[in-house]
C-alpha cells in the first residue's frame, strides 16, 4: 500500500559518455514504487540504456524492466507497464552504453515511498 502516495525526493546522476558508459545503482535500502525516469543527453544519442531490477535475493532473481535502443535521440522516459513495486534490498540498475560517446547523459528517477 502505498504511503499517502508520497513522491520521493528524485535521484539524480549523470556520466560523460566519452569518459566511461553510465552504470548507476541506488541504495535506497527501503520500500519503493518506481514511477519513472527521465533520461537526457547533452547531444543526440545512438546508445543502448538498460534498466533492471538488482533483486534483493542475488543476481539470479535481477530482471531486466527495459531495453531500449537510441537512434540520434536526446530524451527518454520509462513509464513501468504496471506497478514496479521494489522491496527492501532490491534497488534499480540504470546503464547506457557508450559506443559513440558525443557527451553527457543525465539520469532522473522519480519514486514513491511504500509502507
Amino acid at each position: 500500500m502505498e504511503k499517502n502516495n508520497t513522491l520521493k525526493s528524485d535521484i539524480r546522476t549523470s556520466q560523460d559518455l566519452s569518459a566511461a558508459p553510465l552504470s548507476y545503482t541506488t541504495s535506497i535500502g527501503r520500500k519503493f514504487k518506481l514511477s519513472s525516469i527521465h533520461f537526457k543527453a547533452d547531444a543526440a544519442i545512438t546508445e543502448t540504456i538498460t534498466i533492471s531490477k538488482d533483486a534483493k535475493g542475488g543476481a539470479d532473481y535481477d530482471t531486466v524492466l527495459r531495453s531500449i535502443s537510441l537512434s540520434a535521440q536526446q530524451n527518454y522516459v520509462f513509464r513501468p507497464d504496471g506497478d514496479e513495486d521494489f522491496q527492501s534490498g532490491d534497488e534499480l540498475k540504470i546503464q547506457c552504453t557508450n559506443a559513440n560517446p558525443p557527451g553527457v547523459i543525465y539520469a532522473t528517477i522519480k519514486l514513491r515511498e511504500l509502507d
